[in-house]
């Protein structure tokens, strides 16, 4: 599992990377600045109309669909990676709590952390949907139905800081108590 983590993880750097690199050629040669966060989080219908309206020419279109489809690439390892990492961490700690004998003491970090693996599935799901809507946005030229979008993408994020985060934090307690000896 440590290594599936370990390949998620690197791929999704990689794909972040690849993500980055594609729209610093995109902005040096059209001179325009992408910022993926205003799509995403457009604040309004008329807001999401107006970014689509300005990034309508052919080449810009092209771009931007271009980064949503790399971003299914980057979604496809970066939430099963944070979801390992919250198994790693779970059994971790399954692990300490079996050999010093406190497993109902500490259930509620067990359950929190399949919890939390859990919810990045969700996210990846959110992550999809968002992906969908905006393609069809763009190529219709026009945001639709926006009935919880920018929800979906705060949840989306929440889901995975937290599911990063969580275990991230477990983790350094269980490092920190004698030698992941728990009290």
């Amino acid at each position: 599992m440590k290594i599936n983590f370990i390949i998620l993880f690197v791929l999704a750097l990689a794909a972040f990377g690849f993500m980055r690199c594609h729209q610093y050629q995109f902005e040096k040669s059209s001179r325009l600045k992408f910022d993926v966060m205003k799509f995403e989080l457009p604040g309004s219908k008329e807001n999401l109309n107006k970014l689509i309206l300005e990034w309508s020419s052919p080449e810009s279109k092209e771009f931007v669909l271009d980064q949503l489809r790399l971003d299914y690439l980057f979604m496809t390892t970066l939430f099963p990676a944070i979801l390992m990492l919250c198994l790693l961490v779970r059994r971790r700690l399954q692990e300490s709590l079996f050999k010093y004998r406190d497993i109902p003491k500490y259930q509620i970090l067990n359950s929190l952390l399949l919890g939390l693996a859990f919810l990045q599935l969700v996210a990846w799901l959110f992550d999809i949907t968002e992906n969908i809507r905006l393609t069809s946005w763009i190529n219709q030229g026009e945001a639709g139905d926006m009935f919880l979008f920018e929800t979906l993408v705060w949840l989306k994020f929440l889901f995975a800081v937290l599911g990063f985060l969580g275990p991230i934090g477990i983790y350094i307690w269980l490092k920190s108590t004698r030698k992941g000896k728990l009290r």
